[in-house]
């Protein structure tokens, strides 16, 4: 696995260092799904299917995405929860501290999101 050209930016950017992560993205109207895996919490070891808004990635990686949209039977303790465009979804607010210190923005990103699912209930 290689790390994605430091240049590469927007959606297709954020889909193809995804695609290096196997974290087997697909992009659905307007969100990018992908399939994380929590090793903590309820969800740990299960694959989950999550995703972002392709508007959140289009400034990728200068700008970390912000919602991470999940099947609502997936339920956070503590969340910010809005509307997501998928059908069935929630999307719940989460911020990322100290942006752009990783070196390889995507894995942060899987990273984050895995310790969001890592305080499902």
């Amino acid at each position: 696995m290689t790390a994605p050209t430091v240049s590469a930016t927007g959606v297709q950017a954020f889909v193809a260092a995804l695609e290096e992560f196997g974290a087997e993205p697909v992009v659905i109207a307007t969100l990018v799904t992908y399939t994380v895996t929590p090793v903590t919490g309820a969800l740990a070891g299960r694959p989950v299917r999550t995703g972002v808004s392709v508007d959140e990635v289009a400034p990728w990686p200068t700008t970390p995405p912000h919602w991470i949209h999940l099947p609502a039977d997936v339920t956070l303790a503590a969340t910010n929860a809005g509307g997501s465009p998928m059908a069935g979804w929630v999307a719940h607010s989460r911020d990322i501290p100290a942006w752009g210190t990783a070196q390889v923005p995507v894995a942060a990103w899987l990273a984050h999101v895995r310790g969001v699912l890592g305080g499902a209930v």
